[in-house]
């Protein structure tokens, strides 16, 4: 939920990209602990559609993500999905709903905004209910996404939780039409959200448009396509737009049996605001597009469309927008041979209904708000947002002024000044030296798992699967971590420098002074210098030691009596999964694995504090080199063991008591390694 502040340049790169301020590195964390549930509940907790979100959003966050500046981003939205679409999903996330407070609130409109609004609401103990125009609910989610990008399933999933919430519905009620937005007023609503969305396409205003069969507008193309009343379209179609509706109908039709698909964009594919896997994935099903392309005329014989007569552009000088102006190059004209024209060149919202009853103010066919972010209108009390303010936006934007909007009435209607907010902006991510991106592993971004081309043409299945949990972990293991890395107390930091002689990647700097400076953009949290500190003067943001020594305690307390406990050291690098780690539970039940985020992070306190919390022998498992981000870092794990082994045997321990392992290539640990290491603790 947006908070009244400003964008701080402490949040990650991630974070700060985010319209609702999604914090990707915690549960991009929690999955690669392999702690699923947790990472959903952290999703949930924020995130109303995170189904829906992970399939469809455009995901600024990735954009941002400081790991581009190695190789390839984190792939945070497939990582949403992975976490949002297990099992575990349905099981974990309970929200946490107020009393009721005894207000009520109507919501015009059921897509994103509209949605996230009325769950918020809820949960904050309101009375809401929910006036769809549509006969279904989900606005665009439901008539203007096709199913082989998001099913209809996960749609009507996303709404029952919101629906489980107390909040009612009436459908087939067009506010402003069939009832009056002040008939609201009379049926007790205190408070009005307006999110309507963006349901009418611009015109193309050009001859034939208008009166030609098989001309068709993609939003009432889509409509027909989702509601199972698709229109019989000619054998070869062309789609003039640029944005994501006009890919979708583009990919639509061929599924529908079209001939050809052409699709003309009048700028270049620099310019193109579509999805860039989304025009990926239609060449690869074989829609042509023609950039620098626009259309002058729809042709028609006996009524019917036979052809579309363009015009090749050349790029002038920038908009205002900052996009290079097309302009048409002189005698450059052709027809192509066409029976279906589908126009997809931007949509508006239908906020003259209100308008005119209401007097809302409106910038073009905008609804106008306050500039203060509270969304607002010149009329209370009456809210607006969405598509309907800011015109075709993202999913993501929507949902949060849907959150926005549900803190700003639960304000009104407490009798409470509604908060300013200032959106700032989410900026560029600082630039890492070249130094350190020359030193860091890389690692290959995951692959996205999709259907072959031959099957996707056959129907509307979903074209990308969710990862696996393998690619899932490895996926995470990537991340960074910015912000969470190492930060030191200037109170005990001593000047001794040993964090800039271990640091693998040459972060820490010492000034004339001698203090030493961590700076928390390059920093990636290898936690090196954490352990290594003399005085305990540096931490890391997600130093899970405390926990770690919990869980040891609790297992050596339930330990069936006669049985050892012991304790393994599990590196997260490794490439086991959390089915491997329950099996090995189940195959030794007085075994407790500890996952660590790289062996480098222990020390031998922590080895001796595993001893002394009950474990009667203690074990390391080292993830391959080849999956370790710092392997560098591996001979220090010998040394600790050593050590180690050194001061055991002065106690009169046997050395055999802490063993070190390389972990297989699957798996945790070998077992017949395992089985001869019991033999020796006996």
């Amino acid at each position: 939920m947006l908070k009244n502040k400003e964008r701080s340049v402490h949040y990650a790169p991630c974070k700060a990209a985010c319209p609702i301020l999604t914090d990707a590195r915690e549960y991009i964390q929690l999955i690669a602990e392999r702690r699923f549930p947790e990472a959903f509940a952290s999703i949930r907790g924020l995130n109303p559609l995170p189904r829906i979100v992970g399939r469809i959003c455009t995901h600024p966050c990735e954009t941002n993500c400081k790991r581009g500046q190695l190789e390839a981003p984190i792939a945070i939205a497939a990582l949403k999905r992975f976490a949002s679409d297990g099992a575990w999903a349905d099981q974990v996330w309970k929200p946490r709903i107020a009393g009721p407070t005894g207000h009520k609130v109507a919501v015009i409109g059921s897509g994103p905004a509209g949605l996230s609004a009325a769950h918020d609401l809820a949960v904050r103990g309101h009375q809401v209910t929910i006036f769809e125009a549509l006969p279904v609910l989900g606005g665009m989610l439901r008539v203007g996404v096709p199913e082989y990008r998001l099913p209809k399933a996960v749609v009507d999933a996303e709404i029952k939780a919101v629906l489980d919430l107390g909040v009612m519905v009436k459908t087939e009620v067009k506010v402003g039409k069939d009832l009056k937005p002040s008939d609201l007023s009379d049926q007790g609503f205190e408070a009005v959200f307006v999110a309507i969305g963006a349901h009418e396409d611009r015109k193309l205003g050009i001859p034939g448009e208008d009166d030609l069969e098989g001309v068709f507008s993609a939003v009432a193309f889509l409509r027909a396509v989702n509601m199972h009343d698709r229109p019989p379209v000619g054998g070869k179609v062309a789609v003039i737009g640029g944005g994501n509706t006009a890919i979708d109908s583009a990919r639509s039709v061929l599924r529908m049996g079209a001939e050809s698909v052409s699709l003309l964009y009048r700028r270049s594919r620099e310019e193109m605001p579509a999805s860039p896997e989304e025009v990926e994935e239609a060449g690869e099903e074989g829609v042509d597009i023609s950039y620098l392309t626009a259309p002058i005329e729809i042709r028609g014989e006996n009524g019917r469309v036979v052809g579309l007569t363009c015009i090749r552009n050349e790029l002038g000088e920038p908009d205002a927008g900052g996009r290079r102006r097309p302009v048409p190059v002189a005698g450059s004209e052709y027809t192509l041979d066409v029976q279906t024209v589908i126009c997809a060149i931007g949509q508006i919202p239908q906020s003259g209904l209100f308008a005119e009853d209401f007097e809302i103010a409106e910038r073009g066919k905008r609804i106008h708000v306050a500039e203060d972010g509270s969304l607002i209108t010149s009329q209370s009390p009456f809210f607006a947002g969405g598509d309907a303010v800011t015109g075709p936006a993202t999913v993501i934007r929507a949902i949060g002024a849907g959150k926005q909007a549900a803190v700003s009435i639960d304000a009104f209607l407490q009798g409470e000044p509604i908060p300013k907010v200032n959106m700032g902006e989410s900026g560029q991510t600082p630039r890492l030296p070249e130094a350190i991106i020359e030193k860091s592993k890389q690692f290959d971004r995951c692959g996205r798992p999709t259907l072959d081309v031959a099957e996707r043409l056959e129907g509307f299945e979903e074209v990308e699967s969710c990862l696996s949990e393998h690619a899932a972990t490895r996926e995470a293991l990537r991340c960074l971590h910015c912000y969470l890395g190492a930060r030191i107390d200037p109170d005990k930091c001593i000047s001794c420098l040993t964090c800039v002689r271990v640091c693998p990647l040459g972060i820490p700097e010492a000034n004339q002074m001698g203090e030493v400076v961590i700076d928390p953009v390059e920093c990636q949290a290898c936690g090196l210098c954490v352990v290594e500190c003399p005085v305990r003067a540096i931490d890391i943001g997600f130093n899970r030691r405390s926990k770690m020594f919990k869980e040891i305690e609790a297992a050596a307390a339930t330990t069936e009596e006669g049985a050892a406990t012991l304790v393994g050291f599990v590196d997260l690098y490794g490439n086991f999964s959390a089915a491997d780690m329950t099996q090995l539970k189940q195959d030794y039940p007085n075994i407790l694995p500890v996952p660590v985020f790289g062996l480098r992070r222990l020390d031998t306190v922590d080895i001796f504090k595993a001893f002394g919390l009950g474990a009667a022998g203690v074990f390391l498992a080292r993830a391959p080199g080849e999956t370790d981000p710092f392997p560098e870092t591996a001979g220090r794990v010998d040394r600790v063991v050593n050590y180690t082994h050194e001061l055991l045997a002065s106690l009169g321990k046997k050395p055999e008591q802490l063993a070190l392992c390389d972990m297989p290539s699957e798996g945790i640990i070998d077992h017949a390694w395992f089985e001869d290491w019991l033999k020796q603790i006996g």
